[in-house]
């Protein structure tokens, strides 16, 4: 048995393990995925303890993406270029190799829920945090004409369109006016969870004709705070689970060389998410 784990803190909430063992059981593969709770302080202890008991590889969320770095010894050109690692292969010489899907599983969902092709396209991202440097800097080097960025905190996201900018791609910091000339617009703040129920974008800051792709995976009703605000406004949407699907596959592959049935990731997800109001 192939065995393979997240680590997070906390990470009580997380459907990897359902999503997993429901694809393992799919395409007939003697795998077990679990999940564990690991403070930031312990994450190297972790790794090397998961690498010593044979395990193949480990998904890593809050807060380990940009610890983890530095404790590879070898890093994958997405993570390398989003300074995060959200995926651990354990290799037989007993070294650990860094990978990211974030953005990759962003691009993917994109496309899968809403048709979205990014080359020559308008994007603006909402929220500069974690996912949502990875989700800029991924539609920058996907071939977006212009990334447009607004974050609560604007020193952030200008430092996030400087760091864009100086790899020769564009994004500059917009006001929230500008909202309405992206053909795409990528919600990565924290609204619509439960700590954060308003929505980050309002029906009238929206324009006919554009899509949003909302990162946030909202229990028991699939439709977020922000996603209710597009449909008033005529928008496509769809919200974070096809994406958590996508980054789970491209994990796998990347541990593992198969290909994982996506098909029946989504499923154990949205049952999961519909079972947990």
């Amino acid at each position: 048995m192939q065995r393979f784990a997240v680590l997070g803190h906390p990470i009580n909430h997380s459907f990897s393990p359902v999503m997993h063992t429901a694809s393992f059981r799919s395409i007939g593969f003697d795998g077990e995925y679990v999940r564990l709770d690991v403070p930031p302080e312990t994450l190297r202890d972790a790794l090397d303890a998961l690498a010593a008991e044979g395990f193949r590889g480990a998904n890593l969320t809050i807060p380990h993406k940009q610890l983890a770095v530095p404790m590879m010894d070898a890093l994958t050109p997405e993570a390398e270029r989003l300074g995060a690692v959200n995926t651990v292969r354990f290799e037989p010489d007993g070294t650990f190799s860094g990978h990211n899907t974030d953005g990759p599983g962003f691009l993917a969902a994109a496309k899968a829920t809403l048709g979205f092709e990014p080359m020559g396209k308008v994007a603006v991202v909402v929220g500069c945090g974690g996912a949502g440097r990875a989700v800029a800097i991924t539609l920058a080097h996907a071939g977006v004409a212009q990334v447009g960025l607004i974050d609560i905190d604007a020193a952030r996201a200008e430092a996030l369109a400087g760091e864009i900018r100086a790899a020769g791609l564009g994004a500059e910091v917009f006001p929230r006016g500008r909202i309405r000339e992206a053909d795409l617009v990528a919600q990565c703040s924290p609204s619509g969870l439960a700590v954060f129920p308003e929505p980050a974008v309002r029906a009238g800051e929206f324009a006919p004709g554009q899509a949003l792709y909302d990162i946030v995976i909202p229990p028991g009703d699939p439709i977020t705070p922000t996603m209710r605000e597009a449909a008033k406004a005529g928008v496509r949407a769809a919200n974070g689970v096809r994406m958590l699907v996508e980054q789970g596959a491209l994990s796998f592959a990347f541990w593992t060389g198969v290909e994982a049935d996506r098909a029946a990731m989504l499923r154990a997800v949205e049952e999961g998410l519909a079972d947990h109001e």
